[in-house]
Protein backbone atom coordinates (compact mmCIF):
# COMPACT_ATOMS: atom_id res chain seq x y z
CA UNK A 1 0.00 0.00 0.00
CA UNK A 2 2.00 3.15 -0.90
CA UNK A 3 2.22 6.10 1.12
CA UNK A 4 1.74 9.72 0.80
CA UNK A 5 5.32 9.78 0.61
CA UNK A 6 5.37 7.76 -2.21
CA UNK A 7 2.59 9.71 -4.27
CA UNK A 8 4.54 12.81 -3.66
CA UNK A 9 7.54 11.71 -5.33
CA UNK A 10 6.22 10.25 -8.13
CA UNK A 11 3.98 13.57 -8.55
CA UNK A 12 7.03 15.55 -7.99
CA UNK A 13 5.74 17.65 -5.46
CA UNK A 14 6.49 17.63 -1.28
CA UNK A 15 4.27 15.49 0.85
CA UNK A 16 2.40 18.24 2.49
CA UNK A 17 1.41 19.57 -1.63
CA UNK A 18 0.75 16.13 -2.19
CA UNK A 19 -1.76 16.14 1.35
CA UNK A 20 -3.45 19.95 0.25
CA UNK A 21 -4.27 18.42 -3.04
CA UNK A 22 -5.80 15.16 -2.32
CA UNK A 23 -7.74 17.39 0.39
CA UNK A 24 -9.07 19.93 -2.42
CA UNK A 25 -6.96 22.71 -1.14
CA UNK A 26 -7.38 26.23 -3.00
CA UNK A 27 -4.03 26.96 -2.92
CA UNK A 28 -2.98 24.09 -5.19
CA UNK A 29 -2.81 24.50 -8.82
CA UNK A 30 -5.36 22.64 -10.87
CA UNK A 31 -2.39 21.05 -12.95
CA UNK A 32 -0.67 20.01 -9.58
CA UNK A 33 -3.93 18.48 -8.03
CA UNK A 34 -4.85 16.56 -10.87
CA UNK A 35 -1.24 15.25 -11.44
CA UNK A 36 -1.89 14.23 -7.95
CA UNK A 37 -5.02 12.62 -8.07
CA UNK A 38 -4.02 10.64 -11.09
CA UNK A 39 -0.73 8.89 -9.75
CA UNK A 40 -3.13 8.48 -6.15
CA UNK A 41 -5.41 6.94 -8.58
CA UNK A 42 -2.77 4.72 -10.28
CA UNK A 43 -1.63 3.29 -6.98
CA UNK A 44 -5.08 3.27 -5.29
CA UNK A 45 -4.06 5.14 -2.77
CA UNK A 46 -6.00 5.95 0.60
CA UNK A 47 -5.66 9.27 2.28
CA UNK A 48 -4.76 8.81 5.88
CA UNK A 49 -6.83 11.11 8.48
CA UNK A 50 -4.17 13.05 9.70
CA UNK A 51 -3.01 14.33 6.00
CA UNK A 52 -7.00 15.31 5.79
CA UNK A 53 -6.74 16.89 9.08
CA UNK A 54 -3.28 18.46 7.39
CA UNK A 55 -5.27 20.24 5.18
CA UNK A 56 -8.54 21.20 6.37
CA UNK A 57 -7.64 21.79 10.06
CA UNK A 58 -10.47 19.48 10.72
CA UNK A 59 -9.99 15.94 11.92
CA UNK A 60 -14.00 15.25 10.92
CA UNK A 61 -14.17 13.04 14.51
CA UNK A 62 -16.72 13.31 17.22
CA UNK A 63 -15.58 11.17 20.26
CA UNK A 64 -18.50 9.06 22.11
CA UNK A 65 -18.21 7.83 25.28
CA UNK A 66 -21.07 5.43 26.79
CA UNK A 67 -20.79 3.52 29.93
CA UNK A 68 -21.32 0.30 27.41
CA UNK A 69 -23.07 -1.24 24.51
CA UNK A 70 -24.17 -4.52 25.86
CA UNK A 71 -27.87 -3.08 27.13
CA UNK A 72 -30.00 -2.77 24.94
CA UNK A 73 -30.62 1.13 26.20
CA UNK A 74 -27.11 2.07 25.43
CA UNK A 75 -26.79 -0.13 22.40
CA UNK A 76 -29.61 1.72 20.63
CA UNK A 77 -28.61 5.22 21.81
CA UNK A 78 -25.16 4.83 20.48
CA UNK A 79 -26.44 3.65 17.13
CA UNK A 80 -28.56 6.64 16.61
CA UNK A 81 -25.88 8.58 17.84
CA UNK A 82 -23.72 7.31 15.06
CA UNK A 83 -26.46 8.12 12.35
CA UNK A 84 -26.70 11.62 13.66
CA UNK A 85 -23.17 12.38 13.67
CA UNK A 86 -22.59 10.57 10.38
CA UNK A 87 -25.72 12.87 9.05
CA UNK A 88 -23.84 15.71 9.40
CA UNK A 89 -20.30 14.00 7.68
CA UNK A 90 -18.40 13.33 10.45
CA UNK A 91 -17.11 9.81 11.72
CA UNK A 92 -17.96 8.83 15.42
CA UNK A 93 -14.88 7.16 17.25
CA UNK A 94 -16.35 4.93 20.01
CA UNK A 95 -14.81 4.38 23.58
CA UNK A 96 -16.31 2.06 26.22
CA UNK A 97 -16.53 3.67 29.90
CA UNK A 98 -17.20 0.24 31.50
CA UNK A 99 -19.10 1.92 34.25
CA UNK A 100 -16.22 3.66 35.44
CA UNK A 101 -15.23 7.01 36.10
CA UNK A 102 -11.33 6.73 35.48
CA UNK A 103 -11.87 4.82 31.97
CA UNK A 104 -14.48 7.47 31.26
CA UNK A 105 -11.31 10.33 32.18
CA UNK A 106 -8.64 8.11 30.02
CA UNK A 107 -11.31 7.79 26.85
CA UNK A 108 -11.35 11.80 26.78
CA UNK A 109 -7.86 11.91 27.09
CA UNK A 110 -7.67 10.05 24.07
CA UNK A 111 -10.07 11.71 22.10
CA UNK A 112 -8.28 15.19 22.71
CA UNK A 113 -5.07 13.09 21.36
CA UNK A 114 -6.90 12.07 18.33
CA UNK A 115 -7.98 15.83 17.57
CA UNK A 116 -11.74 15.22 17.65
CA UNK A 117 -13.83 18.06 17.03
CA UNK A 118 -16.44 17.63 19.66
CA UNK A 119 -16.85 15.29 22.31
CA UNK A 120 -20.61 12.99 23.37
CA UNK A 121 -20.51 11.29 26.94
CA UNK A 122 -23.47 9.35 28.29
CA UNK A 123 -22.89 9.78 31.87
CA UNK A 124 -22.65 7.11 34.72
CA UNK A 125 -25.14 5.94 36.63
CA UNK A 126 -23.15 6.69 39.72
CA UNK A 127 -23.18 9.64 42.47
CA UNK A 128 -20.68 11.80 40.52
CA UNK A 129 -19.27 15.08 42.08
CA UNK A 130 -17.87 18.46 40.44
CA UNK A 131 -14.73 18.02 41.61
CA UNK A 132 -14.53 14.35 40.19
CA UNK A 133 -14.87 16.30 36.67
CA UNK A 134 -11.41 17.68 36.41
CA UNK A 135 -10.78 15.98 33.13
CA UNK A 136 -13.45 18.44 31.43
CA UNK A 137 -11.21 21.43 32.09
CA UNK A 138 -9.05 19.51 29.45
CA UNK A 139 -11.71 19.91 26.56
CA UNK A 140 -12.32 23.61 27.47
CA UNK A 141 -8.45 24.12 27.43
CA UNK A 142 -8.24 22.74 23.69
CA UNK A 143 -11.64 24.48 23.14
CA UNK A 144 -13.06 21.18 22.50
CA UNK A 145 -16.93 21.26 22.68
CA UNK A 146 -19.10 19.01 24.75
CA UNK A 147 -22.41 17.56 25.72
CA UNK A 148 -24.45 14.77 27.55
CA UNK A 149 -26.46 12.57 26.10
CA UNK A 150 -29.55 10.57 28.14
CA UNK A 151 -28.61 12.09 31.09
CA UNK A 152 -25.82 14.96 32.83
CA UNK A 153 -23.91 15.48 35.56
CA UNK A 154 -24.69 18.04 38.55
CA UNK A 155 -22.26 21.32 38.56
CA UNK A 156 -21.03 19.88 34.94
CA UNK A 157 -22.33 23.56 33.56
CA UNK A 158 -22.27 21.52 30.20
CA UNK A 159 -25.00 21.17 27.24
CA UNK A 160 -27.54 17.90 27.20
CA UNK A 161 -30.28 16.24 26.00
CA UNK A 162 -32.80 13.84 27.99
CA UNK A 163 -35.87 12.62 28.57
CA UNK A 164 -37.99 14.50 31.63
CA UNK A 165 -37.39 11.12 34.14
CA UNK A 166 -39.13 13.09 37.33
CA UNK A 167 -42.30 13.66 34.74
CA UNK A 168 -41.48 9.93 33.04
CA UNK A 169 -41.40 8.15 36.95
CA UNK A 170 -44.21 10.53 38.25
CA UNK A 171 -46.95 9.59 35.08
CA UNK A 172 -45.92 5.79 35.94
CA UNK A 173 -46.62 6.22 39.58
CA UNK A 174 -49.78 7.60 38.79
CA UNK A 175 -50.59 4.99 36.52
CA UNK A 176 -50.37 2.45 39.33
CA UNK A 177 -52.18 4.45 42.01
CA UNK A 178 -55.10 5.08 39.65
CA UNK A 179 -55.33 1.42 39.51
CA UNK A 180 -55.72 1.06 42.60
CA UNK A 181 -52.13 0.25 43.93
CA UNK A 182 -50.23 1.47 47.29
CA UNK A 183 -47.56 -0.91 48.18
CA UNK A 184 -44.97 -0.38 45.19
CA UNK A 185 -41.21 -1.33 45.73
CA UNK A 186 -39.12 0.48 43.14
CA UNK A 187 -36.24 -1.03 42.20
CA UNK A 188 -33.93 1.75 42.24
CA UNK A 189 -29.98 2.44 40.87
CA UNK A 190 -27.36 4.78 43.34
CA UNK A 191 -29.94 7.07 44.87
CA UNK A 192 -27.31 9.93 44.45
CA UNK A 193 -27.19 9.18 41.02
CA UNK A 194 -29.08 12.00 38.72
CA UNK A 195 -30.89 9.37 36.93
CA UNK A 196 -32.04 7.74 39.89
CA UNK A 197 -32.40 11.10 42.33
CA UNK A 198 -35.21 12.37 39.17
CA UNK A 199 -37.38 9.11 39.25
CA UNK A 200 -37.71 9.18 42.87
CA UNK A 201 -38.32 12.96 43.18
CA UNK A 202 -41.21 11.95 40.22
CA UNK A 203 -42.60 8.93 42.58
CA UNK A 204 -42.78 10.88 45.63
CA UNK A 205 -44.46 13.80 43.43
CA UNK A 206 -47.05 11.05 42.59
CA UNK A 207 -48.31 10.11 46.12
CA UNK A 208 -47.87 13.64 47.74
CA UNK A 209 -50.61 14.37 44.75
CA UNK A 210 -52.42 10.99 46.66
CA UNK A 211 -52.17 12.29 49.62
CA UNK A 212 -49.97 8.94 50.87
CA UNK A 213 -46.88 8.98 52.69
CA UNK A 214 -44.04 7.05 51.03
CA UNK A 215 -42.57 3.96 52.96
CA UNK A 216 -39.12 4.75 52.57
CA UNK A 217 -38.15 0.60 52.99
CA UNK A 218 -40.06 0.07 49.78
CA UNK A 219 -37.62 2.13 47.69
CA UNK A 220 -34.79 -0.47 47.45
CA UNK A 221 -31.27 0.67 46.61
CA UNK A 222 -29.74 -1.78 43.78
CA UNK A 223 -25.88 -2.91 43.58
CA UNK A 224 -26.60 -3.77 39.78
CA UNK A 225 -29.49 -2.72 37.70
CA UNK A 226 -29.75 -6.16 35.52
CA UNK A 227 -32.20 -8.94 34.76
CA UNK A 228 -30.55 -11.16 36.95
CA UNK A 229 -30.63 -8.93 40.39
CA UNK A 230 -33.97 -8.05 39.74
CA UNK A 231 -34.94 -11.75 39.53
CA UNK A 232 -32.98 -12.06 42.44
CA UNK A 233 -34.30 -9.48 44.70
CA UNK A 234 -38.01 -10.12 43.56
CA UNK A 235 -37.31 -14.09 45.13
CA UNK A 236 -36.10 -12.33 48.10
CA UNK A 237 -38.90 -10.08 49.03
CA UNK A 238 -41.32 -13.06 48.11
CA UNK A 239 -39.56 -15.29 50.76
CA UNK A 240 -39.10 -12.46 53.62
CA UNK A 241 -43.05 -12.70 53.31
CA UNK A 242 -42.65 -8.70 52.19
CA UNK A 243 -46.30 -7.34 50.80
CA UNK A 244 -46.23 -5.08 48.24
CA UNK A 245 -48.75 -5.19 44.93
CA UNK A 246 -46.51 -3.85 42.45
CA UNK A 247 -43.12 -3.40 41.04
CA UNK A 248 -41.32 -0.33 39.27
CA UNK A 249 -37.70 -0.68 37.70
CA UNK A 250 -34.93 1.72 36.60
CA UNK A 251 -35.08 -0.75 33.32
CA UNK A 252 -37.24 -2.79 31.37
CA UNK A 253 -34.39 -5.42 32.08
CA UNK A 254 -34.93 -5.15 36.00
CA UNK A 255 -38.83 -5.24 35.19
CA UNK A 256 -38.56 -8.65 32.99
CA UNK A 257 -36.40 -10.29 35.80
CA UNK A 258 -38.78 -9.33 38.39
CA UNK A 259 -41.66 -10.74 35.66
CA UNK A 260 -40.42 -14.62 35.87
CA UNK A 261 -39.23 -14.00 38.96
CA UNK A 262 -42.96 -13.75 40.05
CA UNK A 263 -44.42 -16.18 37.32
CA UNK A 264 -41.91 -18.83 38.06
CA UNK A 265 -43.30 -18.88 42.09
CA UNK A 266 -46.54 -19.03 40.53
CA UNK A 267 -47.57 -15.33 40.79
CA UNK A 268 -49.77 -13.71 38.28
CA UNK A 269 -48.60 -10.69 36.62
CA UNK A 270 -50.85 -8.50 37.18
CA UNK A 271 -53.43 -9.66 38.77
CA UNK A 272 -51.30 -10.41 42.03
CA UNK A 273 -48.86 -7.92 41.98
CA UNK A 274 -47.99 -5.20 38.63
CA UNK A 275 -44.60 -5.15 36.97
CA UNK A 276 -43.71 -1.50 35.13
CA UNK A 277 -40.48 -1.26 33.62
CA UNK A 278 -38.89 2.29 31.74
CA UNK A 279 -36.87 2.81 28.13
CA UNK A 280 -39.46 0.72 26.13
CA UNK A 281 -36.90 -1.52 24.51
CA UNK A 282 -37.43 -4.89 23.42
CA UNK A 283 -37.03 -6.56 26.96
CA UNK A 284 -40.58 -4.88 27.19
CA UNK A 285 -42.20 -6.18 24.47
CA UNK A 286 -40.75 -9.62 24.40
CA UNK A 287 -41.52 -10.39 28.19
CA UNK A 288 -44.05 -13.83 28.42
CA UNK A 289 -46.46 -10.40 29.98
CA UNK A 290 -46.07 -7.49 28.09
CA UNK A 291 -44.53 -4.71 30.16
CA UNK A 292 -45.54 -1.07 31.03
CA UNK A 293 -42.81 0.90 30.60
CA UNK A 294 -42.01 4.52 29.79
CA UNK A 295 -40.70 5.75 25.78
CA UNK A 296 -37.71 7.01 26.00
CA UNK A 297 -37.20 8.57 22.07
CA UNK A 298 -33.56 7.61 21.77
CA UNK A 299 -33.64 9.65 18.10
CA UNK A 300 -35.02 12.22 19.57
CA UNK A 301 -32.27 12.30 22.44
CA UNK A 302 -29.65 11.65 19.90
CA UNK A 303 -30.29 14.16 17.78
CA UNK A 304 -30.69 16.70 19.87
CA UNK A 305 -27.21 16.42 21.74
CA UNK A 306 -25.59 16.27 18.08
CA UNK A 307 -27.51 19.15 17.15
CA UNK A 308 -26.55 21.17 20.44
CA UNK A 309 -22.51 19.90 19.83
CA UNK A 310 -22.58 20.99 16.16
CA UNK A 311 -23.76 24.52 17.34
CA UNK A 312 -20.74 24.79 19.61
CA UNK A 313 -18.61 23.73 16.79
CA UNK A 314 -19.47 26.09 14.37
CA UNK A 315 -20.02 28.94 16.54
CA UNK A 316 -17.50 29.55 19.84
CA UNK A 317 -19.22 30.74 23.25
CA UNK A 318 -22.73 29.22 22.47
CA UNK A 319 -24.58 29.44 26.02
CA UNK A 320 -25.17 26.54 27.69
CA UNK A 321 -28.51 24.78 26.90
CA UNK A 322 -30.30 21.99 27.78
CA UNK A 323 -33.04 20.10 26.11
CA UNK A 324 -35.68 17.75 27.71
CA UNK A 325 -38.26 15.72 26.20
CA UNK A 326 -41.39 14.74 27.15
CA UNK A 327 -41.33 11.55 28.11
CA UNK A 328 -44.58 8.96 27.04
CA UNK A 329 -46.24 6.50 29.15
CA UNK A 330 -46.90 2.98 27.12
CA UNK A 331 -49.40 0.72 28.80
CA UNK A 332 -49.32 -2.86 28.59
CA UNK A 333 -50.38 -6.11 30.14
CA UNK A 334 -48.22 -6.18 33.21
CA UNK A 335 -50.31 -3.28 35.05
CA UNK A 336 -53.81 -3.79 33.55
CA UNK A 337 -55.75 -6.03 35.99
CA UNK A 338 -58.76 -7.69 34.80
Amino acid sequence: MPKLQDIAHLAGVSKATASLALNGSPRIKEETRRRVIEVANQYHYIPKRYAQTLASGKSGIIGVVTPNVESEFYGKLVRCLDRQIQRRGYTMYLALSNERLDLEEIAIQHFVGSDVEGVVVVPLNLPIHASQLQYLSLLRGREIPCVFASSFYEDADIPYCMVDLEEGSYRLVTHLLKSGHRKIIFYKGFEHATPTALRIKGYRRAFAEYGLEVAESNLIECESIDYDYAYTLTAQLLEANREFDAIIAVNDAMALGAVNSLRHRNYSVPDDIAVAGFDNVNYSRVSPVPITTINQDLDEISWGAVDLLFQQIQEKGVPVQKRIIEPELVVRESTLRL
